[in-house]
């Protein structure tokens, strides 16, 4: 299927992909074989088409034909498809975010009678010839939007079959009244932002099918009342971001089809709907009235739309509703009254919307809910009554509803007083507004001044339970008794999954503790951010039998050790010594720093000169530290007592480690041995030095060196190194204790050692084996 090409490179899996350089310009061309053929140009602003890959495959009709960022053609777009083995195409496809060299022309598109998509978007268009379309007569679909054109009243008039016309992000300041007026089939039209700032009020004479209208973002300030009414079938209409100061009474009184209104983010105060303007619609079912400064809503704005099922008023200045306002909605799903200035609600104001599921009250000034304000509201599921004022409501506010709800009354300041109710199961306890509701998907009662938690929050069988950011000092309300607390739960009809206490004053006692236990032992919910953990230990202890009885074992447990301490103080001499020395570390840390500070940094004579050049002058800089520099001549004695350093007592030591050091200090070791004797040595750092002849040994000891106690001479942080793991060196050194009988053992030891290295095996000499 890919074409042999000499400049294209084929590839790909479920479609083919070449990767082209024509001319020296770079070409990415993607075809899925009968559905779509893309050709993408980089940096391109002259192409000769013809020399496009043609593909072995014949690729006959395909859906769609893409040119992104190509030059406007010398050719016809049927040329160069045919020119590919393309034979027809249904859609084409041509965008150009760089300016085009060239116009539009009707030669571009002939050929093209098949053709019912077309998009010339974000090419930078600014004219299009009359004529241009007059070879495509059977398109659909037309999207010439973000241009810079001026439209003349005879361009579309080939275009008898359009349904679909984008011309939005244009400058049509001056259309002609008969633009449209040849497309009688036209259903879906935008004309958003395209600079219209009036209309004739004949302007949509003609496109009487039309369902679909936007005339967003366009700066509008009116509308002829009759603007409307040529559209009998519309049902979609968009009027975002427009400057009207009011509308038009009965402006949609002729479109009994429409369905779906917005106006949304009016950049004037249009302080007042007129009467009716939403009624007499029998087919209206979503109106989006927002953030236009609305104030004021007449009582029968929804007169007769029983169908409707979404209102939303949401970010105005609304300050009081009517009681009868939505009492037609009877099919209304979603309510939004948020973000605007209510202070009450008419008890009876929803009354009608027995299957309302979703009401939104957040972010107005509501004070008080009547008993009976959500009666009604059989079917809600929803309800966000967050940031407003309220205080108190009935405790009968959800009685009549059965559905798992979401109620969220969070950021108010919720301050219920004790109060009672005649009921067998409740009388004498106290009472919130929830008693009757049950299983709530989640009850969010957070940032509120609740100072008390009640009953029935843990028993009404709600799946989440927010009480965060109040001022609830007990969680189990008045209950008296670690008793009751089984007893409460006990009546519960399932566990809570979630809740949340967090930023309560929960006080540290006995109640509060079982409470919280009962809920995460007992009935396995989550408590999130727990405020109880931050009670002491001691606090937690004396509620609990198991506490009481395990701090009596521990306090049995110490009183042995302190005895047991008293018993080897008495009849073991070396103890008190080694106590003391461990205890002076951390009791008189001041003393111990006046303990000598001295560095041997030892080191083979034929590395004398470097030593002296550029170690000792450096440690010497250190005012504190007194350096004595020792030099190995390579004799056995000296060479076996380097190997048996690390039985001295304690000091610091700095080795010179280089091939010349290796061959003087360890010639007759093995390299076994060496490197656990470096292993093993204490209070000594190896400086890894690459001076003297190459050694395979050396190399070794190098690669496996103890990272904690070695550093190599060509690290930038060489110095740095040093100085910490010499300051490390001596603090250890403190540690160590004042020498005592079982140190004698390890010197004695010393001659067995030695006889030990005099029978090493002859394989395992090194011999001064250099590479």
């Amino acid at each position: 299927m890919c074409p042999s090409h000499p400049n294209c490179i084929c590839g790909g899996t479920l479609a083919v992909e070449l990767d082209c350089n024509i001319d020296g310009h770079k070409i990415k061309i993607n075809l899925h074989p009968s559905i779509y053929l893309n050709i993408k140009c980089e940096n391109v602003t002259s192409l000769d088409y013809k020399t496009l890959p043609r593909y072995a495959y014949n690729m006959s009709i395909l859906k769609s034909v893409t040119f992104k960022d190509c030059p406007l053609p010398n050719i016809s777009f049927q040329e160069i498809l045919l020119h590919m083995g393309v034979e027809k195409t249904m859609s084409l496809i041509f965008q150009n975010s760089h300016k085009l060299s060239g116009f539009l022309n009707r030669r571009h598109f002939t050929g093209l009678q098949d053709l019912t998509k077309l998009l010339l978007s974000v090419n930078g268009i600014t004219h299009l010839p009359d004529n241009v379309f007059s070879d495509i007569n059977n398109l659909t679909w037309l999207n010439i939007r973000f241009n810079n054109i001026n439209l003349s009243d005879q361009l579309f008039k080939p275009l008898e079959k359009l349904e679909t016309l984008e011309i939005s992000h244009n400058h049509l300041t001056n259309m002609s009244s008969n633009l449209f007026s040849h497309l009688s089939l036209l259903r879906r039209l935008s004309l958003w932002q395209s600079n219209i700032t009036w209309f004739s009020k004949d302007f949509f004479t003609g496109v009487n099918v039309l369902e679909e209208l936007d005339l967003s973002s366009n700066g509008l300030n009116e509308l002829p009342v009759s603007i409307f009414k040529p559209l009998g079938r519309l049902k979609k209409l968009t009027l975002f971001s427009n400057k009207f100061s009011t509308l038009p009474k009965n402006i949609f009184s002729t479109n009994l089809e429409l369905e779906t209104v917005f106006i949304l983010n009016n950049d004037v105060k249009m302080v007042e709907l007129p009467s009716f303007l939403f009624g007499n619609l029998p087919n209206l079912k979503q109106i989006y009235v927002q953030n236009s400064g609305l104030e004021i809503i007449p009582s029968n704005v929804f007169k007769n739309s029983s169908l409707l099922t979404n209102i939303s008023l949401a970010y105005n200045d609304i300050k009081t509703l009517h009681e009868s306002t939505f009492n037609d909605q009877i099919n209304l799903l979603e309510l939004d009254l948020s973000h605007n200035q209510l202070k009450s609600l008419e008890s009876t104001i929803f009354s009608s919307l027995v299957r309302l599921e979703s009401l939104n009250l957040c972010y107005n000034s509501i004070e008080e809910i009547s008993g009976s304000t959500f009666s009604s509201l059989l079917s809600l599921i929803y309800l966000n009554m967050e940031h407003n004022n309220l205080k108190t409501i009935s405790s009968y506010i959800f009685t009549n509803n059965k559905q798992r709800m979401i109620i969220s009354l969070a950021y108010n300041k919720l301050h219920i007083e004790n109060k009672e109710l005649e009921s067998n199961d409740l009388s004498g306890a106290q009472v919130s507004p929830f008693a009757f509701t049950y299983n709530l998907k989640m009850l969010n009662l957070s940032h509120n001044n609740f100072e008390t938690a009640y009953e029935d929050w843990w028993i009404n069988g709600h799946d989440h339970l927010d009480l965060s950011f109040n001022s609830i000092q007990n969680i189990g309300g008045k209950t008296e008794h670690l008793n009751d607390v089984g007893l409460i739960f006990k009546k519960a009809r399932k566990s809570i999954k979630y809740v949340w206490l967090t930023n309560n004053p929960i006080l540290c006692n006995c109640i509060n503790f079982h409470f919280i236990d009962y809920l995460q032992e007992k009935l396995n919910d989550k408590i999130i951010n727990n405020p109880l953990q931050n009670c002491s230990f001691w606090t937690r202890t004396r509620c609990y039998k198991k506490y009481i009885l395990s701090l009596t074992i521990l306090i049995c447990s110490l009183t042995l050790c302190v005895i047991g301490i008293l018993i080897c103080v008495t009849f073991n001499q070396t103890l008190p010594d080694r106590l003391k020395h461990k205890f002076l570390y951390y009791i008189k840390p001041k003393a111990l720093a006046n303990l000598n500070k001295t560095i041997t940094v030892k080191y083979s004579e034929q590395d004398e000169e470097f030593v002296l050049k550029e170690i000792i002058p450096e440690l010497k800089e250190h005012k504190k530290v007194e350096v004595n520099a020792q030099a190995i001549n390579g004799t056995d004695d000296e060479s076996l007592n380097c190997f048996l350093n690390i039985f001295e007592v304690p000091k610091m030591s700095l080795v010179i480690f280089t091939p010349n050091y290796l061959m003087t200090a360890y010639s007759h070791i093995s390299i076994k041995k060496i490197r656990g004797a470096m292993m093993k040595s204490k209070n000594t750092v190896y400086v890894f030095t690459d001076i003297g002849p190459e050694n395979s040994v050396y190399a070794y000891l190098k690669e496996q060196r103890d990272l904690r106690t070695s550093v190599l001479w060509n690290d930038p942080n060489i110095w740095h190194k040093l100085t910490t793991e010499i300051t490390d060196g001596f603090y250890k050194i403190k540690m160590k204790l004042a020498p005592y009988e079982g140190n004698l053992q390890l010197i004695n030891n010393r001659e067995r050692v030695l006889a030990d290295m005099l029978v090493t095996n002859t394989s395992d000499i090194i011999a001064h084996s250099q590479v």
